[in-house]
């Protein structure tokens, strides 16, 4: 009978245990990344009364068995610091206590940077995982984690890429002659050579751009002044293809030789190399134009401005102005020029400083580029500011059918208005760290003040076999045991680990509406072993009245 008094006193001391297990899952319903527990109780056998059977035996009550940990997944709450993490699916933070040297795991993600930069928890305990280096690679070697590099150095520009399209039905334009440069017209028309001025028999204005139909009408009242003898011309100017046509339309002179007096090249050819030749035919013609500095409005088609960066982070504007070349059955050809101003220039005056030409197929395809020729004495842009003269800046207009494309990936030439459809350098100024964003493979990339991002670590996981076998070390931290295993550490998502979710938090697992019920089910077992007791009590009492 005695027995049976100790079988409730065990009875309520298990209930009594689950009611403190239970009440201090509810008191942490809202303790983040914690993890309910659960009780298990077991009987305790007294004896066996007669034999070996089963059917004689007499139980002592019950014990807790023991108090599992359950690690089911917690609800997502949203933060606004980037900085705070939840895991989604299995697996812990490893952080570490710097005082003591000591590894412990969680499933709390509330994180901040201390006033050294690390990673730490409100505990201070920091956060491990793999740093990166100045360059933004990823070392092997598991460290705590810290916002170390506050800056990012410059990088100056090396690759410029155009995504554009120059308009097929531009003109070709830019004519300039200048007094004594290339203004005089050599021709013969049988009496020996003759010299016609463009400037002071032709009505142009030594230095000023014109279109080609003003070049034309110059030409053809230039021959008509210098010849002498009467004879009349025909001058027509393709602003398509960049052709001038001449006819002598006396007949006069066959074959008659026309050639610029002047040194410098202007409408497609060179004296004593390429003569117009006027004979039975009765026309010729030849393609030119040019850009002049000067007058960059008036002898370029298209322009557009590029930002670069020298090797101390300055910026510098470089105008890129593009002009229509020629024009030919199987496509067009294009010029390009590349001009920085003089608050930027190292001369202080504004220069023409690199050049190139490109060139499309009849169906509008980049069809070939030309090396880039550099105009200044470095041989590469010379910009203001101290940095280093003579860089080198690669123009990529896309991948030409020459190059093994399509040569319809970038530069285009359509009959539609010119325009940049995308423009890209790979030069930045150095800028400050920002904040920092996490990714779901743990990957912490520092944005910067100048829009650069730049890898600074990774945030590695630990699993465990046996995880209900960690053992509790308060604020919502685990450690190691032997029946936990050893942590089993890599990266989000790589073997069965989770993922990382940033500017998120874990909340409790505790299920209040569960809780309640095992709650009611342990008052009810522990009022089940009272009246256990106090039966018992009633009996004893009876028993000793019997001697009455």
């Amino acid at each position: 009978m005695q027995s049976a008094l100790f079988t409730g006193i065990s009875g309520i001391n298990a209930h009594m245990g689950e009611l403190s297990v239970i009440g201090n899952n509810i008191a942490n319903v809202n303790t983040i990344g914690f993890k309910n527990s659960r009780v298990t109780f077991a009987d305790v056998l007294s004896q066996t009364l007669t034999g070996g059977s089963g059917t004689n035996q007499i139980g002592l009550g019950v014990k807790m068995n023991s108090i599992q940990k359950v690690f089911s997944q917690g609800a997502f709450e949203t933060t606004s610091n980037s900085l705070d993490m939840a895991i989604s699916g299995n697996g812990f933070f490893v952080v570490r206590d710097p005082t003591l040297n000591t590894d412990y795991y969680s499933r709390a993600g509330q994180f901040q940077s201390d006033k050294d930069g690390y990673i730490v928890n409100p505990d201070g305990l920091r956060l491990k995982g793999y740093m990166a280096n100045t360059s933004g690679t990823l070392q092997n070697t598991v460290a705590d984690l810290m916002l170390s590099q506050k800056t990012i150095s410059p990088n100056a520009t090396a690759d410029a890429t155009f995504n554009a399209n120059l308009d097929s039905n531009s003109p070709v334009i830019g004519y300039v002659f200048t007094l004594g440069s290339n203004d005089a017209i050599s021709f013969d028309v049988g009496g020996g050579p003759l010299t016609a001025n463009l400037i002071t028999q032709g009505g142009l204005a030594s230095g000023e751009a014109f279109t080609g139909g003003e070049a034309a009408a110059a030409v053809k009242a230039a021959l008509e002044t210098a010849n002498g003898i009467g004879d009349t011309y025909t001058v027509d100017y393709n602003d398509q293809t960049g052709l001038f046509t001449i006819t002598n339309d006396s007949g006069n002179g066959s074959p008659m030789n026309i050639t610029w007096a002047a040194s410098n090249s202007v409408l497609g050819f060179t004296p004593g190399l390429m003569p117009i030749a006027v004979g039975a035919s009765g026309a010729s013609s030849a393609a030119g134009g040019a850009f002049n500095l000067s007058k960059a409005g008036d002898t370029a088609n298209f322009s557009t401005p590029v930002t670069v960066y020298d090797s101390l982070g300055n910026a510098h504007a470089i105008t890129m102005y593009f002009r229509k070349d020629s024009s030919s059955a199987s496509g067009n050809s294009w010029e390009w020029f590349a001009v920085v101003d003089g608050s930027d220039s190292t001369s202080g005056a504004t220069e023409l400083q690199a050049q190139g030409s490109i060139s499309f197929s009849a169906n509008g395809a980049l069809n070939t580029e030309s090396a880039i020729t550099y105009l200044t004495a470095s041989g590469g842009f010379e910009f203001t500011g101290g940095a280093a003269q003579g860089q080198m800046i690669g123009v990529d207009f896309g991948t030409s059918v020459a190059q093994g494309g399509t040569g319809t990936d970038g530069t285009t030439q359509y009959a539609t208005s010119s325009g940049v459809s995308a423009l890209t350098q790979d030069g930045y100024a150095s800028g400050t760290l920002q904040r920092a964003d996490i990714d779901q493979d743990g990957i912490i990339s520092g944005i910067f003040t100048n829009g650069r991002s730049l890898t600074l670590g990774q945030v590695l996981l630990a699993d465990f076999a046996s995880p209900t076998s960690l053992s509790s070390a308060g604020k919502t931290v685990f450690s190691e045991t032997y029946d936990s295993g050893q942590p089993l550490i890599g990266a989000p998502g790589s073997s069965g680990r989770g993922l990382i979710q940033s500017s998120t938090l874990e909340m409790s697992n505790v299920d209040i509406a569960q809780e309640f019920v095992k709650m009611i089910t342990a008052q009810r077992g522990f009022q089940a072993n009272s009246k256990v007791i106090t039966t018992t009590d009633e009996l004893l009492a009876e028993l000793v009245n019997l001697k009455r």
